[in-house]
């Protein structure tokens, strides 16, 4: 059974059971409009996009980078901000970001325009997402927070299943689903700032003490060893999966409906806190990363089976979701005096991962290929497996 986050705040009260069914919804939100839409979604446009601006391999990997490498700018500032004056202002300023950001990309003119728009919506969830430990921990009843947190997570999921329908129905003018999900962001932004409690009930001199020294706690060693190479491997399958597919079978349907059973699995995330509560942290990290390296590693092989890419789509989806709400419960045992500093660098070594994957795999599909690229992923990730993981 695993041990439940720390909570700053009395469990059990009425005001905190009204508290923890008012951040939930917004929080799945905030999380489906910055990493479902204004991260993850580049990789879905891609073959479009790739075609008018007439894009290099090399230079797609870099654009695609841009996003990762925003979300690294803003994670300190989103934990620092949390961490002193309380979590509705980074969470409110990674909406906007999202926001803006998908604006631009819909209306960029030049390869520059939309490297800036990819940069700023990949800032968004580094400034909203760490903050939710803060709101989880400080003003939700602790026999809920694993699942609370597991539901927030699973926004991603949420926000990748609304994007594949939508782009069906875009066809080429994927400027206009950039644009919707840009105005989406704005309404999800709004009913953050409506809802998150806008006191810190953390005590300043507390808030402002903040020793960066406890990160280098060795217990946090495979953590972070863990979630960057995690980054590096998933963001190869975020980034050119869909260009995987359109290479290999020619169909850019069966890519986008492969896009869209991979965001219906990724909401099943939202049981992550049961499966860790019934199995362990352990065990459910165990199964989960040979899920995920299995899924990535065998979808070359599979393009030949519609229902073989489909399977391998909603591993990914599921896996991948689960695996990053146990980086987030991992961590929150490890910092709990300070949860979104400790959250947040664990999910900056993530994001620093998935900034270099696709540099290094815009460099290499030229020399190896898309496949060979997939498999080395899909095994590198069963390796993980081998990190030191608490019961």
């Amino acid at each position: 059974m695993t041990k439940h986050f720390i909570s700053s705040s009395r469990a059990g009260d009425s005001g905190n059971a009204a508290m923890t069914r008012s951040v939930t919804a917004p929080g799945l939100a905030i999380v489906a409009v910055t990493y479902g839409l204004a991260r993850y979604c580049f990789g879905l446009f891609l073959p479009e996009i790739r075609l008018e601006f007439g894009l290099s391999p090399e230079m797609i990997g870099l654009i695609a980078g841009a996003s990762y490498m925003g979300y690294l700018a803003a994670t300190f500032a989103g934990s620092w901000l949390s961490t002193a004056v309380g979590p509705r202002l980074p969470i409110v300023l990674g909406g906007f970001a999202a926001a803006s950001g998908m604006a631009i990309i819909g209306a960029a003119p030049d390869p520059l325009t939309l490297a800036l728009g990819v940069f700023i919506a990949g800032t968004s969830p580094g400034l909203s997402y760490p903050p939710f430990s803060d709101v989880i921990v400080r003003y939700t009843e602790q026999r809920r927070q694993n699942s609370v947190y597991a539901w927030i997570n699973s926004g991603t999921g949420f926000g990748v299943a609304f994007a594949g329908p939508l782009a069906l129905y875009a066809g080429e003018n994927w400027r206009l689903a950039w644009l919707i999900f840009a105005a989406v962001a704005l309404a999800v932004t709004f009913w953050n700032m409506a809802t998150l409690p806008k006191r810190n009930n953390l005590p300043g001199k507390t808030a402002m003490r903040v020793s960066l020294g406890f990160l280098f706690h060795r217990a946090a060693r495979p953590l972070f060893l863990a979630a960057l190479l995690f980054g590096v491997i998933t963001a190869v399958f975020w980034t050119y999966a869909v260009e995987l597919l359109w290479t290999l079978t020619g169909n850019p349907r069966d890519a986008v409906l492969f896009w869209i059973v991979l965001g219906i699995a990724g909401v099943t995330g939202c049981f992550a806190g049961g499966l860790v509560n019934r199995w362990g942290l352990r065990r459910t990290y165990l199964v989960l990363a040979l899920a995920v390296g299995a899924a990535i590693g065998a979808l070359p092989l599979l393009i030949g089976t519609r229902l073989g890419i489909y399977v391998s789509a909603a591993s990914f989806g599921t896996g991948f979701i689960v695996m990053t709400a146990l980086f987030g419960m991992w961590s929150m045992r490890i910092f709990r005096e300070t949860p979104s500093i400790g959250f947040g660098f664990t999910f900056f070594l993530l994001s620093l991962g998935q900034g270099v994957g696709p540099v290094v795999g815009g460099f290499l599909i030229p020399v190896i290929g898309h496949s060979a690229l997939f498999v080395a992923a899909g095994v590198l990730c069963c390796g993980l497996t081998l990190f030191k993981i608490p019961e």
